[in-house]
């Protein structure tokens, strides 16, 4: 467990060697100046990258992440009956709210409920047959507007953002994958980013371990004898232990080990909520996302603070379409210990439109896009990109694999 020293730095208990990391971080401003990034991409999302990145200094961030995130625990603290009015079992709970639908190792996850949307089209397309065959993809939105008419709005205008700053991030990582690509189709992910009806975001409340809502869950095994690699995101290094990792399910209480098989996933800082409802610090130094790195090393992502800082993760279908050039990472979440403590948190899943190519550009194989070396490094509840995608297939057909592959 790290702890901080008279010097203001951290350490770690143990008498494992020590050695330092940082996650690569951009400035909003040279994103939209254009300024090249391209070697900041390939240290963030290349094969030896942890397949994350922030960005930071994002105007308007801070406030539109303070109307909504508050929203995902009122929402879940509604009556049941309620709740269940915005479900669509239809859609396999991929709009609307969710909880208790998803699997977590094996086993029903009441850990977390999630309020499922599109933040840029409420109707994406009008042909009914065509929503009813994909219907996880461009269902109409359903809004809770009787029973929390915030939502709404505070989901849109956090979801557009994150858009906005995804649709520049793909731009630097087009930029480089065509400098290594030449075949490699000119501004492939911004094109992605920017064109696709199939944008989906995901409003997370994460219950308290000790509540009924969040089935009281176990807490996992403590981590003092195998800490892992923190890596911080606001320029400073901090040291880890080297010792063997404890087993990936004593970090994964809250949301278990998986790669994103989107293109890019924008993540807001995530906001903690005593018993009371206010806000409160991470109370937990061992709760938040983790990441598994192709070495084996096990890192916890800390954002920045302030609350205008953005993450993103790459996602399989970015790795597929660069020939694995952009390499996702698994990652999983860890639950906070403490009475009554809630996280509420945004993800941003930027994709295709069901029916998108899901081909390595020409100059590339498909052995690179996932090499062996990379699959044997996957945790063992995620299943290798090899059994769930084929040449041919488009983004529906990768989908559908892949949640069944998991669920």
């Amino acid at each position: 467990m790290a702890e901080a020293n008279s010097a203001g730095m951290p350490t770690v208990s143990g008498n494992a060697a020590m050695v330092a990391s940082k996650i690569v971080s951009l400035d909003y401003a040279d994103l939209v100046a254009g300024k090249d990034l391209t070697a900041d991409i390939e240290r963030a999302f290349s094969y030896d990258g942890l397949g994350i990145l922030t960005v930071v200094n994002v105007p308007n961030l801070a406030e539109k992440r303070k109307a909504l995130l508050p929203l995902a625990r009122t929402f879940a603290e509604l009556p049941e009956d309620v709740k269940q009015r915005y479900e669509r079992p239809d859609t396999f709970f991929s709009f609307g709210w969710s909880h208790g639908r998803e699997k977590l190792q094996g086993k029903p996850d009441y850990a977390k409920g999630s309020y499922y949307a599109n933040p840029q089209y409420d109707r994406p397309v009008d042909d009914e047959a065509l929503i009813k065959q994909f219907a996880p993809f461009i269902h109409p939105n359903v809004w809770p507007t009787e029973d929390l008419p915030l939502l709404e709005p505070g989901f849109k205008a956090l979801g557009q953002l994150v858009v906005e700053v995804g649709a520049l991030v793909g731009k630097q990582c087009d930029a480089y994958v065509k400098s290594k690509c030449s075949g490699y189709e000119d501004f492939k992910l911004f094109e992605i980013i920017s064109t696709s009806k199939c944008c989906k975001a995901r409003l997370l409340h994460y219950f308290s371990k000790d509540s009924v809502g969040g089935a009281k869950a176990a807490a996992p095994a403590p981590l003092q004898d195998a800490p892992a690699e923190v890596c911080e995101v606001d320029g400073e290094a901090k040291k880890q232990k080297t010792s063997p990792s404890p087993p990936d399910d004593a970090f994964s209480d809250w949301c278990g080990w998986h790669n994103d098989h989107g293109s890019l996933t924008g993540l807001v800082p995530a906001l903690y909520l005593d018993a009371s409802g206010a806000e409160i610090p991470n109370p937990d130094p061992d709760a938040g996302l983790y990441i598994r790195s192709r070495s084996g090393q096990l890192v916890r992502a800390v954002m920045p603070p302030g609350g205008s800082s953005l993450a993103f993760q790459i996602g399989e279908t970015a790795q597929i379409h660069s020939g694995g050039l952009l390499q996702a990472t698994p990652h999983a979440v860890r639950g906070a210990d403490g009475p009554g403590v809630t996280r509420e948190t945004f993800a941003v899943f930027m994709e295709p439109n069901w029916d998108g190519d899901m081909a390595v550009p020409a100059g590339r194989t498909v052995e690179e896009a996932q090499n062996q070396a990379a699959a044997a490094s996957l945790p063992k509840e995620v299943p290798p990109l090899g059994s769930r995608w084929k040449e041919g297939m488009d983004f529906g057909e990768f989908t559908d694999a892949t949640l069944n592959s998991y669920y």
